[in-house]
């Protein structure tokens, strides 16, 4: 398995962005939206606000990408869910341009397609209106427990319209999806429900 994860990481040489949350505040690179999170010995400690009404976002721009690899420690310390979240502003097709994302719960995570998912701009507006709408296929679960107050290792490789998570080295059942594929990411997003979830080691890295 760990070989495995090897290769899933091989091509991805090129940094994009990273972080070790060593300073006392979040870096002039982080754009902040509905949160309340702060740095704590060295980690990113992920609040949402109460009363928000939104889930906290912690993201950081990145040139234009496709595939990429993005690199993490987390553990859940109270927050409901955590989520990597890629984006792209400049899409119009999707509601706030989300493009596709991965959610941890304490019961495992979540792979989703955004951007002809549940974010595109006619199903949004159809669930808005609280009509039926068919998401077959934008979205995977995989069940895995997380421990609250555990760390744990994630490895979450982007390619074409596959994306693929690993945890501690681990790799999981991969997902694929026509969203994924969007080739201009341009945000990578940190989402947090609740209170607390601890990130740390975060890295992104594209193919040359």
């Amino acid at each position: 398995m760990i070989c495995l994860l090897a290769l899933l990481q091989a091509d991805f040489t090129r940094p994009l962005f990273e972080d070790e949350f060593s300073g006392e505040t979040l870096g002039k690179a982080w754009k902040l939206y509905k949160s309340a999170s702060v740095i704590r010995d060295g980690v990113l400690v992920g609040v949402e606000p109460p009363d928000a009404g939104h889930n906290s976002v912690n993201s950081v721009d990145i040139p234009p990408v496709g595939d990429m690899l993005v690199e993490l420690s987390f553990k859940l310390e109270g927050a409901k869910r955590f989520a990597v979240a890629f984006n792209d502003k400049a899409h119009k097709g999707s509601h706030a341009g989300h493009i596709c994302r991965v959610t941890f719960d304490a019961a495992g995570f979540t792979y989703q397609d955004d951007r002809d998912g549940v974010f595109k701009n006619e199903i949004y507006e159809k669930k808005k209106k609280g009509e039926k709408v068919d998401l077959a296929g934008r979205s995977l679960a995989v069940k895995r427990a997380f421990e609250p107050g555990k760390w744990y290792a994630l490895s979450l490789r982007i390619e074409g319209e596959t994306m693929r998570a690993a945890i501690d080295g681990v790799p999981a059942e991969a997902f694929r999806a026509s969203g994924v594929a969007h080739a201009e990411k341009r945000s990578v997003a940190l989402v947090v429900s609740g209170k607390e979830a601890h990130v740390d080691h975060f890295k992104i890295r594209s193919t040359p």
